[in-house]
């Protein structure tokens, strides 16, 4: 038997189209459903933003109706037609409405033209960017006729199945993948980037045709420039609220804020709206393009807003805000916390198995009866009750709900690990942030992780009056079920669920350790002790936290000691320095505060000022100005010039440190060309000279170093 002739075109892709469409299964079981004679709906209206796959979907219902021995007929509400719709004919017919928002008075024609018009047993799907049907939703009558199906990204595991089979390498899905954010149509598009280049080798970048057709295709188009700017603002900041919009648009923001909130692709939640992956990835990116020095200033002004806002934040309010401006440094460097943890959708999404917002861990307060669950939790159980008798507001519990399935982020709203909570969850997990002072150096001898971490401040830069000392002491895990003191270092967790739980713990500790630096008006060092290093390398690599070198052996595993010194540059300047860079391009620490030398660093530093002594020119970039030692002053190089004559002229005063005197005011203040030289003029042995001189740079560093102080 011969196979039937093509009748059309049409009829020749459609095999081609069918193979293109990908998952939406619970969609379809939704269709068939709506199809049953007993189903208590009428209408099925599908709703979602541009390239989202609402046309194929619609495809797709077709194809399932005519299977199902259904007549179906196919309405564009673009083309003007939406009189057809009801000329079905009998047989139970199912009408497939696309771009339903584009018909007038949609909801005047389904009830006076369209309803009246069909039979009994006849189906509706209308597809739309934003759900048009409202008078209905309030109407009891109406509620139960209508399903609302809202058409969310693709998986990760489909947007890599529709790649495979636009013939796009393996090794260039990764990219457009985080690009697409799950929408089939920029997919597409990136797709046909590679087909038209013809290359495959490794990593793929949007070019800037693309970027501009998906702006266009799936944003625009824009009322006015303000509009865009809003967008943008959008999508460089975690969420956008509407004090936020005033920083960058100014008295236009409650319109802007407005307009932004109607968009389909825009989604809202507790903390304020933000836009889906495609929109955000290609809108960031097309300014940053197109605009380098926009794009930075509007960067700039966002962060600089949220700085400001969170170093007033009060008491646990500082959580989101750190949320907010970290995100800023999401490409940076910075570990990928907020699209985990927040659920928020800045890239593709994951499957509901391994969903961003399925790890349902959130920050809380410590029970003080919850002390015996942290001690189990802890391999050094005896240093954890140690510290909270004496700091117990320093300690987080970190708890865990049910997970939460972002199936559709625009149904079920992003799950934020910062909201309060009606009931406890439970415990997994905790981290103590402990303050030091002066005052607190006794209770540290009982510590052997904090006594070492004394000693290095005191050996490397020793903090000054007023300032304190912040250590990450513990942070406490999801487990994979062996006691933390069995488990060994490194160790990666065997469940994708508890690997999210223990990534989210971390993060929040992460926040909460930003959140007491950018709060503090002189911070001077944060210290993290950790028995594994490994899952902390991102950001203790972005945060310039190296290594002290320390290794302290507590709870049967050593413990590792990383540090940062906050007075090289200040939280803004550091934000502002490293916030555009990644990790590879961040600067040496440097700024207009204060540079923090070690000890050894500032010897070699003195005596390289004092060789250059007499060539101020040569003095201009030394580490020593920005120190103590020329604090504030008007000419740093001429301070620096008279401190170090100040403290060689000092020694004369002594007689135990006159010869000491002379060998240094001869060597390097009365300009003798060489040692040699300055052994002749002093009448000395070459090596009698050398042990004053040794004896003398030791005594002259030592007081230096601790008038810097």
């Amino acid at each position: 038997m011969s196979a039937l002739p093509i009748r059309s075109v049409a009829d020749r892709l459609r095999p081609s189209y069918r193979a293109a469409f990908l998952g939406r299964q619970p969609e379809i079981t939704a269709f068939h459903e709506l199809l049953r004679p007993d189903s208590p709906h009428a209408l099925l209206m599908v709703e979602g933003p541009a390239g989202i796959g609402k046309t194929a979907l619609l495809a797709r219902f077709a194809d399932e109706a005519r299977a199902a021995g259904r007549p179906v007929l196919r309405v564009d509400g673009r083309d003007g037609d939406e009189e057809r719709a009801g000329t079905a004919g009998p047989g139970a017919p199912v009408v497939l409405v696309d771009d339903a928002d584009r018909i007038p008075a949609l909801e005047a024609w389904l009830i006076d033209r369209l309803l009246p018009r069909l039979p009994m047993d006849a189906r509706v799907v209308l597809a739309a960017r934003r759900s048009p049907v409202t008078r209905w939703s309030a109407d009891p009558g109406w509620f139960q006729a209508i399903r609302p199906l809202p058409l969310g990204p693709l998986s990760r595991m489909d947007s890599s199945s529709l790649l495979h089979r636009f013939g796009v390498a393996p090794q260039l899905r990764r990219e457009m993948i985080a690009f697409a954010g799950g929408n089939p149509s920029v997919l597409a598009l990136a797709a046909r980037t590679v087909q038209t280049s013809g290359r495959d080798g490794d990593g793929w970048v949007p070019t800037l045709e693309l970027l501009d057709r998906v702006v266009e295709a799936c944003a625009g188009p824009f009322p006015s420039g303000t509009h865009r700017r809003a967008l943008q603002a959008a999508a460089q900041s975690i969420v956008i609220t509407e004090d936020l919009l005033r920083a960058v648009v100014g008295d236009e923001a409650a319109a802007m804020f407005e307009w932004l909130r109607t968009q389909s692709f825009m989604h809202a939640s507790p903390f304020g709206l933000l836009p889906n992956g495609a929109v955000r990835a290609s809108v960031d990116a097309q300014l940053a393009r197109r605009d380098p020095d926009g794009h930075r200033a509007l960067h700039d002004r966002i962060r600089d807003y949220l700085f400001a806002r969170a170093r007033v934040a009060a008491g646990d309010a500082i959580m989101p805000a750190m949320v907010m401006l970290g995100y800023l440094h999401r490409r940076f460097g910075a570990t990928a916390f907020y699209d985990r943890i927040l659920g928020m959708p800045t890239g593709a999404p994951e499957d509901s198995a391994t969903g961003p917002a399925t790890s349902g861990v959130y920050e809380d307060a410590v029970d003080p009866a919850e002390l015996p669950a942290l001690l189990a939790l802890s391999d050094e159980p005896e240093m954890v009750a140690f510290w909270f008798a004496r700091q117990p507001s320093a300690f987080r519990a970190y708890r865990r709900e049910d997970p939460i399935a972002l199936l559709d982020i625009a149904r079920a709203g992003p799950f934020h690990p910062l909201e309060p909570r009606a009931r406890r969850g439970e415990l997994i997990g905790f981290s103590a942030l402990l303050r030091l002072g002066v005052e607190d150096v006794a209770a540290c001898e009982h510590d052997p992780v904090l006594a070492a971490a004394w000693a290095y401040t005191h050996t490397a830069a020793p903090l000054t009056a007023g300032e304190e000392l912040d250590v990450l002491r513990f942070v406490a895990r999801p487990a994979t079920g062996a006691p933390a003191a069995q488990r060994p270092a490194g160790e990666r967790l065997a469940d994708p669920l508890e690997r999210r739980r223990a990534a989210a713990v971390q993060d929040l500790a992460v926040y909460r350790v930003l959140g007491r630096v950018v709060r503090a008006d002189h911070p001077a060092w944060t210290f993290l002790a950790t028995a594994d290093p490994a899952p902390w390398a991102g950001a203790l690599r972005y945060f310039d936290m190296p290594g002290t070198g320390l290794t302290v052996a507590g709870g049967g595993r050593d413990r590792h000691l990383f540090a940062h010194d906050w007075r090289a540059a200040p939280p803004a300047e550091w934000l502002a320095a490293n916030s555009r860079r990644p990790v590879e391009e961040l600067p040496p620490r440097a700024g207009t505060g204060l540079a923090v030398l070690t000890r050894a660093e500032f010897d070699t530093e003195v005596r390289s000022a004092l060789r250059a002594w007499r060539r101020p020119e040569r003095l201009a970039d030394s580490p020593l100005l920005r120190t103590g030692l020329v604090r504030d002053a008007d000419d740093p190089v001429e301070a620096l010039r008279r401190t170090l004559a100040s403290a060689v002229e000092a020694l004369g005063r002594q007689s135990r440190t006159a010869k000491q005197h002379r060998v240094l005011t001869t060597t390097f203040l009365s300009g003798a060309p060489t040692q040699e030289a300055a052994a002749r003029r002093l009448g000395l042995p070459f090596s009698t000279y050398r042990r004053h001189l040794t004896v003398g740079l030791s005594t002259l560093c030592d007081r230096l170093w601790l008038g810097a102080d």
